[in-house]
């Protein structure tokens, strides 16, 4: 089972969760402007586009490369999820004095 990560393009301040890279892409390609056939023409019109109007390289050989190159341009930022039920099962048992020496 893969672990969800969250994906936030940071200029837009759009964040989705998705399983990997290939799966973030196909989202972009999805809610982009324009309609794309796959990933890849997608990812080459996307690094044209960047590269001719802002002056950033990005690589579209491959989903992998093509989100590293976003990461490394600030463009894109990848956390994992808070885990927010395990927070609120922490703050459970302190507020209610039970310890299950799950959170020490």
């Amino acid at each position: 089972m893969s672990l969800m990560m969250k994906y936030t393009l940071t200029n837009r301040k759009k964040s989705i969760s998705a399983r990997n890279n290939s799966e973030f892409v196909t989202w972009m390609r999805k809610n982009d402007m324009q309609q794309w056939s796959s990933n890849k023409e997608f990812m080459e019109g996307y690094a044209h586009r960047k590269s001719l109007f802002e002056q950033i390289v990005l690589s579209p050989e491959s989903e992998d490369s093509f989100v590293r190159d976003l990461v490394k341009n600030k463009l894109l930022e990848i956390k994992k999820p808070k885990a927010k039920f395990l927070r609120f099962l922490k703050f459970s048992f302190k507020s209610s004095g039970t310890s299950l020496g799950l959170f020490h």
